[in-house]
């Protein structure tokens, strides 16, 4: 906003300038309506304007870099250290125990038994059984059944229909029952009680002592040293690279543009050189024409060379 404004009033102080030396050429008189009877030489003035120039300067600028630098922090890896220990656990062991035990064992003794056992006897005899058997016969039978056309009585004028009637055969079977003899053989077994002498094994109780070993569970306590690795949080130093914004100073030359008078010097029209032209009235008349309240201040009249400086203007 500030640079808007600057701008701005140095955008109106530049037309200022320009209207003024504007004004300051068109403050100058025209030549004289008489010419002169010699010949003047070219007249030439300095007048001053203003004008953006170029300016070089040189200002200081801060600016930001990325820096990238190493650091040195501590961080942590595990680690599995080995670390002896000292534990105490429980070993089962089976130890032989002898002891003298009571034992009865059993042995087969043949013994000579008498035994009465039964013996089947097989005989055989001849049976007459009467068997009914079925025989099928054929024979043909004769039946009336209807026919299928049928009249009207005409004579008793019935409307009712007299079925007409037909023989028919018709075969029929019929089956027959009858008593046949049938002779056959029987077989009869029967028990009968029969003594004999037979060999028996038995057993007999026999009691004696023995040694019997057994085993007995034993339980002991044993101090054992064992290696465990245990896991460990150790510290070391690391180093990375971090990028950092740093700011800079610096000195820069830049260019601007300054409004500066600047004095130039142009020529203009020759004036009349003879003391008759009326130099004085000419410029008064042209100032007051003008009506510039500038005219006498910047001496805008032209100084003739015969008459000197306009009295008027000065």
């Amino acid at each position: 906003m500030f640079q808007r404004h600057l701008i701005s009033s140095l955008l109106a102080a530049f037309a200022i300038f320009a209207a003024s030396s504007l004004a300051q050429a068109a403050c100058c008189p025209p030549a004289c309506a008489t010419p002169c009877a010699t010949s003047c030489a070219p007249a030439t003035r300095t007048i001053t304007t203003y004008e953006w120039v170029p300016e070089t300067y040189t200002t200081t600028k801060t600016s930001y870099r990325t820096e990238s630098h190493n650091e040195t922090y501590t961080a942590y890896r595990t680690e599995c250290v080995p670390e002896t220990r000292t534990i105490t656990k429980h070993v089962t062991k089976s130890v032989p125990v002898w002891s003298e035990q009571v034992v009865t064992t059993y042995k087969m003794v043949p013994t000579m038994e008498t035994r009465t056992t039964m013996k089947q006897v097989v005989s055989y005899s001849q049976v007459t059984e009467c068997v009914t058997k079925t025989k099928k016969r054929m024979h043909w039978e004769t039946e009336c059944v209807p026919a299928k056309s049928f009249s009207l009585c005409k004579k008793n004028d019935c409307c009712d229909p007299c079925p007409k009637m037909k023989t028919k055969k018709k075969l029929v079977c019929t089956t027959e029952c009858y008593q046949v003899p049938v002779t056959k053989c029987v077989k009869h077994v029967s028990c009968v009680p029969c003594t004999t002498t037979v060999c028996v094994n038995k057993c007999v109780p026999c009691t004696s002592t023995v040694k019997v070993c057994t085993h007995k569970c034993v339980t002991e306590c044993v101090n054992e040293t064992i290696t465990v690795n245990v896991s460990k949080c150790v510290p070391y130093q690391a180093t990375r690279c971090v990028t950092k914004c740093v700011p800079v100073c610096e000195n820069v030359t830049c260019t601007r543009m300054v409004c500066k008078p600047v004095c130039k010097v142009v020529a203009c029209e020759p004036t009349c050189c003879t003391p008759t032209c009326g130099c004085d009235a000419c410029c008064v008349d042209h100032c007051k024409k003008a009506r510039f309240s500038f005219c006498r201040k910047s001496k805008c009249c032209n100084t003739c060379s015969s008459c000197g400086s306009c009295s008027s203007c000065n």
